[in-house]
């Protein structure tokens, strides 16, 4: 009963996207999901194929992604068994800006429905993910995703403790 009530509250305390996003933001988040649905076709080793888009991340970011990605279950007891873009297990077929937050210093946010399904068929209900996005040397950077749907969660918080678990 907390948890759930836990997960109300910070749904309710996420901004909605109230306005469009910067021209930067919605290409980073487009070329995102073409370089992700193409992934689902090609049988690359995901870390590797996720270095091409380290442009697309904040270093910090970028890192924590790359660290987990490395992880095995056999090896490390520990891996990342969901789709970090889409928080599925199922296959990405689109995503669609929805829109921005007002910025707040170099910082965004921006909404973004994705396309999901199985056996080549969209479920018919977009998952809900929030991306923040730093500007940095006037290009927009994801510094995280919140997921909105079910459990209210974070993808850094998650990686940190995924990659650096506390004994």
């Amino acid at each position: 009963m907390l948890t759930l009530l836990a997960t109300s509250l910070i749904a309710l305390s996420v901004p909605a996207a109230d306005g469009p996003c910067p021209r930067g933001v919605v290409d980073q988040l487009d070329g995102l999901y073409r370089w992700q649905v193409q992934q689902m076709d090609n049988s690359d080793d995901p870390a590797t194929a996720l270095a091409s888009q380290r442009q697309r991340f904040t270093p910090s970011l970028f890192k924590l992604l790359m660290e987990a990605r490395q992880l095995t279950p056999a090896r490390d007891g520990r891996f990342i068994d969901f789709d970090v873009f889409s928080n599925t297990q199922v296959a990405t077929y689109g995503a669609k800006v929805k829109g921005c937050s007002a910025e707040k210093g170099n910082s965004i946010q921006a909404e973004v429905a994705v396309d999901v399904g199985l056996r080549g068929q969209s479920s018919g209900t977009p998952r809900r993910l929030l991306y923040e996005l730093n500007n940095s040397k006037g290009s927009w950077r994801i510094n995280n995703i919140t997921y909105l749907d079910a459990k209210v969660f974070e993808l850094r918080s998650f990686l940190q403790k995924l990659v650096h678990p506390t004994p």
